[in-house]
């Protein structure tokens, strides 16, 4: 019988592969630097809709770029622009809108058990956004049927990438399913200059 270490290892290889990485299951029996170095540089996904990668204590870690969100209006580019990062990542960035509305989910059998995990939206604001300091409501909806609503505040620096959290969660057998996030908040006037890159799902930081 494989040891639990060994089955860890052939999930996170069966990330990588499904990512679109060319490993074989068995190479980090012959290679366990490259495959370990593979995991802790992470790999973005085909698509390019999300990226997995592991963090220093082997836990399993995810990013959902943009265009792995519903973002209403995210098709009209009187409301919403799409710009490219230097790794062909496609970011979304506000040109004017009233109604914020980012949705996404995940399914949390991917990640690994008994570890604290957080919610964070990646962004930035750009010099002239004038939607810094604003307050937008985030929501996170877990598999076990609980939920966290907040108020957070959008950064007042720019051009410098922040995190701002949707909710924290442990990963119990009972919140194994699908997780749902959520930032939202209605302006009362035109507001301009968020850009989204992504959501990340990560062990949670210590305080």
């Amino acid at each position: 019988m494989a040891q639990p270490w060994a089955m860890s290892k052939y999930r996170q290889i069966g990330f990588l592969m499904e990512a679109g990485q060319d490993v074989d299951p068995n190479e980090y029996l012959t290679n366990p630097n490259k495959i370990n170095q593979l995991l802790h540089d992470g790999v973005i996904y085909k698509d390019k809709k999300k990226r997995y990668c592991v963090d220093n204590q082997q836990h399993d870690c995810f990013e959902i770029y943009a265009r792995g969100l519903n973002i209403t209006n995210s098709d009209r580019p009187v409301y919403w622009q799409w710009i490219t990062d230097s790794d062909g990542i496609e970011m979304a960035k506000v040109v004017k809108t009233r109604w914020l509305e980012i949705r996404g989910s995940f399914w949390t059998m991917n990640l690994s058990p008994s570890v604290k995990y957080e919610v964070t939206f990646k962004l930035k604001m750009t010099p002239s956004s004038n939607m810094k300091g604003q307050s937008v409501n985030m929501k996170l909806t877990l598999p076990d049927g609980s939920n966290q609503e907040k108020q957070a505040t959008l950064p007042q620096s720019q051009d410098k990438w922040e995190e701002l959290q949707v909710g924290s969660f442990n990963m119990t057998a009972q919140n194994v399913g699908k997780m749902e996030f959520a930032m939202e908040q209605l302006f009362g006037r035109w507001r301009d200059g968020l850009i989204i890159k992504s959501v990340e799902i990560k062990t949670a930081k210590t305080v």
